[in-house]
This record gives structure tokens, sequence and C-alpha cells, in this order.
């Protein structure tokens, strides 16, 4: 293809984009806020989810969903099982759930909205294949699981695993040089020890614990069993389903056409359909709330959907501005701040965190909490005027550190030389060729104790403790949303509905009345994503495959000053 033949086609899009673009917004000016359901087949409809892979935190904020990889966001399919819950032609509901790549705080989320569903007395069928433990979770939030003939369903259990890296590094002459403030902060521990040290250990045992006393006691309600009996029933997985439904974890053993016989519905209708057909039409009257994204690693400069191929990132700049829109617009009563973070780099946090403290002096600010707001998470999360997570939401992790990967005896093994100029006593503080003099290491250190007890002092004024009473569940240690809950570090367990409903009351907005969520900033040009598209795939050719993770860690370690993010890389399946 000519430079002239690319470039006439990427007009003709964009004059398509355009076109769609202004029909879009003449849609969004007449589309309402009421809930009049549309007409559908004369016998009602099931509405139908069929969830594998990702469960996107949010709706695309580009145009990606010309190129067709749009996928209902977690909050888009709470809201299509609560509407449908109370809409007399939805008749059932139906999940086909398939390998999920989601933490488990995203999943309750949805489990809670399914439980919802069931309580109305509304049947509601789950329909599984294969179905590890995470599958398994969301399924029982179903009034019935059924299962292929010859599926499995691998429920044996939670494990977490970490992946130690000291005894390649030490092979190859790479030494991790790392510096941290808090007992638990032990990210570093990947590259620099062999094994668990005993806080990493007592940390790691808590936290499965935590998730697995969550996810007995929840299937052991939804299925009518007592917890005993289902520690006794996972000890013993997984199972083929002619096993499980012996042990009472199916119902029955179908394939997933045969479902429908058991639906009164005579429609399947998808969860994107379905919101979009139900929301009626007229002028939006309804107050308005501000919801701001805070998902992915925590940096400097604008978000990203991906970022070197490793997910989302969450960027200081983006942020600040949603923030700064949300306070200055007269329309907006409250702003919620849906928070997915590992952490990152620690003044980046604090910026948002800044603009957090400014925009509460004009309206108040809550924070919902997904999978993880740990870190850097959680110190953006602290300076709210209420903080919700779910049970198994991943959170803490108050403490700070630095390092760097000193490669001397790797490049000298490779035959490399290597010669510097410098001026300054410090500067080659962060060279990957020389390691640190003790000197070098006890300045990285006070810059670190520095940046702990800014991160203490903060938490604690936005706590409302004493720095001593934060520093004892500080340290660097995670926990999960219950526990959380105990320390006082959150102030109420829940979901993303939850959280608008306490920003709803904090704004004075009546109980019963609907509020509509006006997501900032707003997502960005269809040029300006075909153009980042283009930069990432060049990126991701260029990059060898399984070096993606390593390049994280290094872009990481690049310089910004301490990191205040998750002490390890955390999934527990």
């Amino acid at each position: 293809m000519t430079k002239r033949t690319a470039w006439v086609l990427a007009a003709g899009v964009a004059a398509v984009a355009v076109g769609a673009a202004a029909v879009g917004g003449v849609a969004l000016i007449v589309r309402g806020g009421g809930r009049t359901p549309v007409g559908w087949a004369p016998g009602g409809v099931n509405l139908a989810l069929d969830l594998s892979g990702e469960l996107p935190e949010r709706p695309p904020q580009d145009w990606s969903d010309l190129f067709g990889e749009s996928r209902p966001s977690v909050r888009g399919l709470v809201e299509s099982v609560d509407r449908a819950a109370s809409d007399p032609q939805v008749k059932g509901l139906v999940l086909r759930v398939g390998p999920l790549d989601a933490g488990w705080a995203r999943v309750q989320d949805l489990r809670a909205a399914l439980v919802r569903f069931r309580e109305t007395g509304k049947p509601s069928w789950a329909h599984i294949e294969f179905a590890g433990n995470l599958e398994y979770y969301l399924a029982s939030g179903c009034g019935r699981i059924a299962a292929a003939p010859t599926g499995m369903l691998n429920v044996s259990g939670l494990a977490a695993e970490v992946t130690f890296f000291r005894g390649t590094l030490d092979k190859v002459g790479v030494e991790a040089q790392f510096e941290g403030v808090g007992k638990y902060k032990n990210a570093p521990n990947q590259f620099t020890e062999t094994g668990f040290t005993e806080p990493h250990r007592e940390q790691m045992e808590s936290l499965v614990d935590s998730l697995f006393q969550q996810y007995v006691a929840a299937v052991a309600e939804s299925r009518e069993l007592s917890e005993d009996r289902v520690r006794a029933i996972i000890d013993e997985g997984p199972f083929d389903v002619a096993v499980a439904a012996e042990k009472g974890l199916v119902d029955a053993l179908l394939y997933r056409d045969e479902i429908d016989a058991r639906l009164p519905g005579s429609q399947r209708v998808g969860p994107a359909r379905y919101v979009k057909g139900a929301r009626g039409f007229g002028f939006d009257g309804r107050p308005k709330i501000a919801l701001v994204y805070a998902l992915g690693e925590i940096g400097p400069g604008e978000s990203e959907e991906g970022h070197f191929g490793s997910g989302s990132y969450a960027g200081a700049d983006t942020i600040s501005r949603g923030l700064r829109q949300a306070a200055g617009d007269a329309s907006i009563r409250a702003i919620l701040i849906r928070v997915d973070s590992p952490g990152g780099v620690g003044v980046a946090a604090d910026a948002i965190w800044r603009e957090i403290e400014r925009a509460r002096e004009k309206k108040p600010v809550v924070v919902s909490m997904g999978d993880t707001a740990a870190s850097g998470g959680y110190y953006i999360a602290m300076n709210s005027d209420a903080i919700l997570a779910q049970p198994g939401t991943i959170t803490g992790s108050i403490g700070v550190f630095s390092g760097k990967f000193a490669m001397r005896g790797l490049y000298e093994k490779l035959g490399l030389s290597h010669e510097t100029v410098r001026r300054g006593r410090h500067a080659g503080l962060f060279s990957s060729w020389d390691p640190w003099t003790e000197e070098e290491r006890a300045k990285v250190r006070g810059l670190n104790e520095t940046f702990y007890e800014t991160f203490i002092t903060k938490a604690a004024a936005g706590r409302g403790r004493t720095r001593e009473e934060i520093d004892t569940v500080a340290q660097g240690r995670v926990w999960t949303g219950v526990q959380a809950l105990e320390k006082g570090l959150v102030d109420q367990l829940g979901g993303l509905d939850d959280a608008v409903a306490v920003a709803r009351e904090k704004a004075g907005i009546p109980a019963g009345r609907s509020v509509e969520l006006v997501v900032l900033p707003e997502r960005r040009g269809f040029l300006e994503t075909l153009m980042q598209r283009q930069e990432e795939e060049i990126a991701l050719e260029m990059i060898a495959p399984g070096a993606a993770g390593a390049l994280e860690w290094v872009t990481r370690l690049g310089g910004h000053g301490p990191l205040a993010r998750l002490p390890f890389d955390l999934q527990i399946r």
C-alpha cells in the first residue's frame, strides 16, 4: 500500500468516524435515564451473559469498538443484570462462563449482581464446561448450575505462587540491589532471595487464608452446604462433572442449547443490546456523578490502555485532568474514583493525591477499589471522603522501595567494556554498571525513609488515626478488603454500585433517585487512537517474546524516585 493510499484510507475512516460520532452525539442528547423497557419477543427475553477471558474494568476510552475489540465492562455487566432483575420483560438469566482473566474483586462485583437477580425469584442458570475456582465461584451466584456432560470442575482450593530469580541472576552476573521501608515490603524479594522470608510467607499465608474463607463461605451459602462440607469437597477435587453433581456442586448435566428449555423467556439478549434498549429515550435530567478511573501502574504522563503489552498504565496527568474537570463542572454533584492499581511511582501518586485534596474542597470524593488498590493505589485512595473495597480486594501495602540491577558481571561475561566520565559525587547512583557503595545505599535508604514518613503521615490524616496507629498496619503489609476493614484502612465493603450510593448520599441526592455516571476525562479522539495503536504495534514487534515483563520492571526502576508499589506480582487462583 502506498503512503498516499494509506492517507486516503485513513481520511475515509476518519470521515466515517466523525459521521458516527455526530449521530451518536444526537442520540446522547435525547437518550434518557428512564427504565422504560423496550419491546422484545412476545414471550419475554432471557438475559444471556457469555463470559470468558478478560473482564474489563471500564468501557473503551478510545475507538477500539470500531476495531471489533470492545468487550462489556464489569460496570456494564452489573448494570445489565440489575436492570433485568426489575424488568418484567426479562424472564430469566443464563450465564455461560469460561476461563476468566480477572481478579477476585471484579468477580465479586458481578457475582453480587447475580445474587441480587436470584433473590427476585426469577430463574437463573450458569453453564460451565471447564471451570476453575474463580469461574465456579462466579457461577455459584446463579440459582442453578449446569455442566456440559463431558466437562470438568477444577474446584481444588486456592494457591499463590511466587517465582524467585536470585539463582538465575547470580549465574548470569546480575546483582539486584534494593532498599525498602517496611517489614513486609517484599517486592524485591523475587530478585534478592531464593525463597520466602518469614514476613513474606506470613503475608502470603494471611492473604490466601482470607480469600479461601470468602470462597468457602460463598459456595456454602449458595449450594446450601456447611462450610466444613465445602472444605472437605474441595480437598477431594478436581472432579468430572458426574462426580461434581453427586457432591452437590452442580444441578444438571446439560449441553448449552438444552438450558433454553429450562428458562421461560423465548429470546436471548446480550448485555450490551439489553442495556442500550432498556435505557429509553428523553432528555436526561438525572443528577451527575463523575467517574474517574485509575487503572494499572501509576506513573507520570498520560494513561494508556496497554503499556508495552502488559496492561493498563495510570498516568497522573490524565487522572488529574479528569479530577479537575469534575471539580470544575457545576453539574457534577460528586466524584467517584475507581482504583485498580498495584501502585507505582511515588511522586505520581502524590500528584493525584493533591488533585483529590483540591477536588474535595468543592464536592465529595469517594473511592471504589477493584481487584487491587495497594501502595500507590492506596496512596491516592486515602485522601477521599470514603473508601469502599470488595472482600477480595488486595489493598494496603503502605511502604516504599527503590532499586536497580547492577549488570557489571553480565557485561563482562559478554565481553563488554565500559567507561564513564562523571561530575558529582552520586552521578552514577542508578547506573546499571556499578553496584552501590555503602554511602550510595545509605543515600537511597534515606530517600525512601523520607517518602515513607510522608506516606504514613498523610494516611493518618486521611483515616483520622495517629501516625503510630497507621504504622502498625503499614510496613508494606498487604491486606484483603475484609482485613482492611478490620484494620480501619477502608470504610465499607461493597462494589461500584455501593460506592455510587455512598457518593449520592454525601452529595445530598435522594436515595431513590437514579444518577448518571459521567466518565472523565473524555475518551481520546479517533486519529489519536489510530496513531497510538501503530506505535504500540511497532514497540511490541521490537520486544522479544516473553520479555515484556522484564522490560516492565526496567521501566519501573527508571530513576523516578521511590516506588510505592505492591510488594510482589500477586495472583491467587
